[in-house]
């Protein structure tokens, strides 16, 4: 048995629900605490079957449930915030924004879908990424620095 657990992250919370084939055996909201992340850890060690994370990359909000999915070796889509809307709107004239509707959406279209399981990286790699980026954030900034004295002139 396979099982689709499809998440719409919000600030500080997501809606979950869980799909076993087309029938919905979970449906509720999760707080983004300790908490929140045992309750659904308890749900899906319930639960015997493979388990397959689905939810939209939404930056510095949907980092906890990776972090999650990393920590407990959950397989997980992390899906690019565009793909996901249009597979939300494809076959529909949908023109409403709801949590519920999204993250059923999102795990009834599963096996409609080609979505790769995502790929963790090593840490070094990951703390490289990081490291890169704060690299090019601070070089951006001492140019605008450099450019800002050059371009100035002393008023007399």
């Amino acid at each position: 048995m396979e099982f689709i657990m499809a998440l719409d992250v919000s600030i500080g919370k997501s809606y979950a629900v869980i799909y076993q084939d087309q029938t919905c055996i979970y449906e509720g909201e999760i707080a983004h605490n300790q908490y929140g992340f045992q309750q659904l850890l308890d749900k899906i060690q319930r639960l015997t079957g493979k388990m397959m994370v689905v939810f939209e990359s939404t930056g510095i909000y949907s980092k906890p449930i990776e972090s999650f999915c990393q920590k407990n070796k959950l397989p997980y889509c992390l899906l690019n915030p565009l793909a996901a809307k249009k597979q939300l709107e494809q076959g529909t004239l949908r023109s409403w924004k709801t949590d519920k509707h999204d993250a059923r959406v999102l795990a009834q279209s599963h096996h409609l879908h080609k979505r790769e399981e995502k790929v963790h990286q090593s840490d070094v790699y990951q703390n490289l990424r990081d490291l890169s980026r704060f690299y090019q954030e601070i070089e951006g900034e001492r140019r605008s620095s450099v450019c800002a004295c050059t371009y100035t002139t002393p008023s007399s």
